[in-house]
């Protein structure tokens, strides 16, 4: 390339010269301070190299690829990863690549390890930027809970994670911790059933089984109050005149109304005598008239004593009746029974004497069974 000035000089005789002043040729031209100096125009010595006549001039050792920044130039050092190429030489890697795997230290997040890089694909769960990709997540939180399958046990349920609260014999692993337990593994009161099914795991004389069912009446152990009678459950119906407590209230033929009037059969017969005779009590049988709450009892037998005896039931179930006959000898006779079902009566008769003319009359006392 040739810069030509025209200087037009004005004179006495208006003469016109042209005057060559710079060109890239390796010599000084008229107004070059020093050899080409108009093409190193950042001072580092080297030549502008996209002009031809340096290209023409100058070995590719002395020729700028960027006259424009003076750090840039043939002979200087390369910095690592700036993306320019300092010393003018393209093949001059801009990044080492250690691991050979194609992506210098520049793009590669792990240039030591050759599986680890940007065309590398994401592996789910290895704690490793496989892809050196942070936006690549390492992996998927299905249920978005925030914990990602890595560490989620469940990944589809949202209430299982490890940040949760270990929900006590549901059987669930809820933190997703094994070494937490769930509580079929505790025994608080030591008496052999889990907390989990211990109808109460802070009394060891509460036994019983949550999970058990021995009467097949849907209710278990801990709500059923006879385990071992299918009829018996709570909320069940009263059934009059049986020993079972149907409902499980605590109570046995509750709101049952029993008549238990009738002749009663007793298992032993009742028998005395005394005073030559004036007393004699024989009966094996008796006349029970119910008018809750009276009541009245016979005696059924060949004994002139005791007559009828008269009194009330201090429960649905028990009376006591008495007779007192008043003399020198006064006879008190009293007979109480409780019925322990609509057809049985657990018993007691007793004779009392009282008095100086009672003799050889001794208080007597019987117990028996009546049935009808």
């Amino acid at each position: 390339m040739r810069v030509l000035i025209l200087s037009a000089l004005l004179g006495c005789g208006n003469d016109i010269g042209v005057t060559k002043q710079a060109q890239c040729d390796g010599l000084v031209q008229q107004q070059e301070a020093t050899v080409d100096a108009p093409f190193d125009v950042d001072g580092d010595g080297a030549f502008d190299g996209t002009n031809p006549d340096c290209q023409a001039t100058y070995a590719a050792a002395d020729l700028d690829c960027d006259d424009a920044d003076a750090a840039i130039h043939p002979g200087a050092a390369e910095l690592a990863c700036s993306g320019v190429d300092e010393d003018c030489d393209a093949s001059t890697p801009d990044g080492a690549d250690v691991d050979a795997d194609g992506y210098t230290a520049c793009e590669d997040c792990a240039d030591s390890v050759a599986t680890v890089n940007p065309g590398a694909l994401e592996i789910a769960c290895n704690d490793t930027d496989d892809d050196c990709d942070e936006a690549t997540v390492d992996g998927a939180d299905v249920d978005g809970d925030g914990y990602t399958a890595c560490d989620d046990c469940a990944d589809a349920l949202f209430d299982i994670n490890p940040g949760i609260v270990e929900v006590a014999c549901n059987g669930t692993d809820d933190d997703c911790d094994p070494a937490t337990p769930d509580g079929g593994d505790i025994d608080i009161d030591g008496d052999g059933n889990s907390a989990c099914t211990d109808c109460d795991d802070s009394d060891a004389s509460v036994g019983g089984d949550s999970t058990v069912d021995r009467d097949a009446d849907g209710w278990n152990e801990c709500d059923d109050c006879d385990d071992t009678q299918s009829a018996a459950f709570p909320g069940g119906t009263e059934v009059c005149d049986t020993p079972l407590d149907e409902d499980c209230d605590g109570e046995v033929d509750d709101g049952c109304v029993s008549d238990y009037t009738g002749t009663w059969e007793l298992d032993d017969t009742i028998a005395y005598s005394c005073t030559f005779g004036v007393v004699t009590i024989d009966f094996d049988r008796v006349l029970i008239e119910d008018s809750a709450p009276d009541v009245s009892v016979d005696a059924l037998g060949s004994g002139a004593q005791p007559g009828t005896m008269d009194g009330t039931f201090s429960t649905a179930t028990t009376f006591s009746t008495e007779q007192i006959v008043r003399g020198s000898c006064t006879e008190v006779y009293a007979f109480s029974a409780t019925f322990t079902s609509a057809n049985t009566f657990d018993g007691t008769f007793t004779a009392d004497f009282v008095g100086s003319g009672c003799f050889d009359c001794t208080d007597q006392t019987w117990t028996f069974t009546g049935s009808r």
